[in-house]
């Protein structure tokens, strides 16, 4: 079964992408995002340091300097880092994050698990969680990417593509959530039933910034299923997942 978190208002403030977040504020009253595809792919052509460049999402662990220093991608490969790596929205030490990792695969010839980190995107991580009916639940629309299941099964993850721009007020500020609307039963197995949450906060729609989304599925069990929702610009879009 999921583990569900509760937390007093649908969208809370921004958080660095720690596992386990329920709601976050995304920064783009000013400069927007990175942006990156929504692909993971190895670049194996020509012989420079950046012929063996491979993107993975991956939980990466925090040394005591909260610098990154081992990771775990989505297949369950561990992977040992050949110095640390430090990230601007990782400040907890001695922690586990969700993020995209960029990584040269070729740095130790004699051992494929170590490698030499070169940057990390954070992943924003939303938990469900359960509103009282008469809440009013911001869906504001969005670009749809892609959704797919992670391969070790214990992330639903999305792309998306959020429009932004500058913003007059600095109190203007995208937010996000994750609500779960039912749990039904579905050939004998629990279906949880997600609505993203997102509201535009008066923030300028000039260009799209896409990002990455996770969802936490380690607790699903064998047969059951995820039914999430997203509004988009060109309307309700529905993806369904079983486990």
């Amino acid at each position: 079964m999921m583990i569900l978190k509760r937390f007093k208002t649908l969208l809370g403030i921004l958080l660095p992408p720690l596992l386990g977040r329920a709601g976050v504020r995304l920064e783009m009253a000013g400069v927007g995002l990175l942006l990156f595809s929504c692909t993971n792919t190895a670049y194996d052509t020509g012989d420079s340091r950046y012929s063996y460049l491979r993107t993975d999402f991956v939980e990466a662990q925090t040394n005591g300097s909260a610098k990154f220093i081992s990771a775990v991608t989505d297949e369950n490969k561990a992977l040992t880092f050949t110095k640390p790596l430090s990230a601007r929205w990782a400040v907890k030490a001695d922690s586990t994050y969700r993020a995209l990792l960029y990584y040269n695969l070729n740095a130790d010839a004699s051992d494929s698990t170590k490698v030499e980190p070169l940057t990390a995107q954070y992943v924003y991580t939303l938990t469900p969680a359960k509103v009282k009916e008469e809440t009013a639940v911001p869906t504001d629309p969005v670009h749809f990417v892609s959704t797919w299941k992670s391969s070790n099964g214990a992330y639903l993850n999305f792309c998306i593509g959020v429009m932004t721009g500058k913003a007059d007020s600095v109190e203007a500020k995208q937010t996000i959530g994750l609500v779960l609307d039912s749990i039904a039963e579905k050939n004998g197995h629990p279906s949880y039933y997600l609505r993203f949450s997102h509201s535009q906060g008066n923030v300028p729609q000039y260009y799209t910034t896409n990002i990455y989304l996770s969802i936490p599925t380690k607790k699903m069990t064998t047969g059951s299923s995820v039914r999430l929702s997203l509004n988009t610009y060109k309307g309700w879009i529905y993806r369904e997942f079983t486990w």
